[in-house]
């Protein structure tokens, strides 16, 4: 790979003059963890949407688009950078992240819908802390429609992947990070060092090293160097890890995210959710997890609830990944096995929301 990697992938089937739309589309709005470089999730997008549109392949009922794009401060040149329309430079913290992907959603569904989607809904998907900000954006968008402000963005639905939503401190590698990260300079000196590091290395050398070192194969070696020769990535990426050590710690969503018995007095149905789990994961403590499990979730184990039938079928579906052993960074050398699940979760929802208005 010799070309910069690119910040967003949009997969879908181009409109065509005078063919019918389809009844239903879906995005799956693709949310990256952290760095958040859309390219190391091209095999996994890739292959979800040809899993996904061969089951629509002859059915006008539906379409499926998947949609992702790399998290602000990470673009590989200034030109890329929204800074008028984010109002600031970069580095971008979490909760500007949130609201950067909140407005993309809403301007996704709206350029859908302009070019003859009928019927317009939203999955999200996210890996890591895009699972925190897919949780967020659902927060968000329900408390404008609550308000009256916004019906028209529909989150059907969202996966959680290797999802860090709480606690994160207190996983491992949270617990070595930390203490660099409470220095509000560490940031910007580990970029300055990395940069005079670097400066004279081209990305296919600095590709080379990252690919005998790390035991990355050659499309992700190519995108970790790129990220290092980007003008905001290393001080993109610790930025925003440092507020994930301090923002991402209590269970701060309400029954409207989580689920309850009693149906939502939102326009929308909740969204269905899903997650999936490592068996050991260095950014997710044991203890974290098994907790989340226990009060928001329900345990599923190759496809076998734990609680169904116990009338707690509203509660989302937690799986940890006991059989694969699937690590944290799975877009490095697991993308397809785990597009194949995710894929299954998504048919899931879908299924869902069809029974739905």
């Amino acid at each position: 790979m010799t070309t910069p990697p690119s910040s967003k992938i949009y997969l879908r089937t181009p409109p065509e003059a005078g063919k019918k739309s389809a009844a239903r589309t879906y995005i799956i709005y693709f949310l990256t963890g952290n760095p958040g470089l859309v390219e190391y999730y091209r095999t996994f997008l890739t292959h979800l949407y040809g899993l996904l549109s061969r089951d629509t392949a002859s059915n006008r009922d539906v379409e499926f688009q998947v949609y992702g794009r790399s998290l602000s401060g990470f673009e590989m040149s200034t030109s890329e950078i929204k800074t008028m329309k984010w109002r600031k430079q970069p580095p971008y913290g979490l909760q500007d992240q949130i609201r950067h992907a909140e407005e993309d959603v809403v301007d996704l569904v709206e350029e859908a819908k302009n070019q003859g989607g009928r019927d317009v809904r939203v999955v999200l998907v996210g890996h890591s802390v895009g699972s925190y900000i897919s949780l967020e954006i659902i927060r968000r968008l329900r408390a404008h429609g609550m308000a009256g402000e916004d019906f028209d963005v529909r989150i059907v639905g969202a996966v959680g992947l290797f999802p860090t939503v709480v606690d994160i401190a207190r996983s491992e590698s949270g617990i070595k990070a930390s203490p660099f990260l409470k220095n509000s300079n560490f940031a910007t000196i580990a970029s300055i060092i990395v940069s005079f590091l670097t400066f004279l290395l081209p990305v296919s050398l600095i590709a080379s090293l990252v690919a005998r070192f790390a035991g990355f194969p050659g499309d992700a070696a190519h995108t970790t160097a790129s990220f290092i020769k980007s003008p905001f990535g290393i001080q993109q990426a610790l930025h925003m890890a440092r507020d994930e050590m301090f923002q991402i710690d209590t269970d701060i969503w309400d029954e409207d995210i989580w689920g309850a018995t009693e149906p939502s007095k939102h326009p929308h149905p909740r969204p269905t959710l899903r997650f999936l789990f490592a068996r050991k994961d260095h950014w997710v403590a044991d203890a974290t997890r098994d907790a989340l499990i226990s009060s928001r979730g329900r345990f599923s184990y190759g496809g076998v609830e734990e609680t169904d039938g116990m009338g707690e079928n509203w509660k989302p579906i937690m799986e940890i990944d006991e059989r694969e052993g699937w690590p944290h960074g799975f877009c490095i050398s697991h993308s397809v096995p785990v597009a194949e699940k995710v894929a299954g979760y998504v048919r899931d929802i879908v299924g869902k929301d069809m029974q739905r208005k």
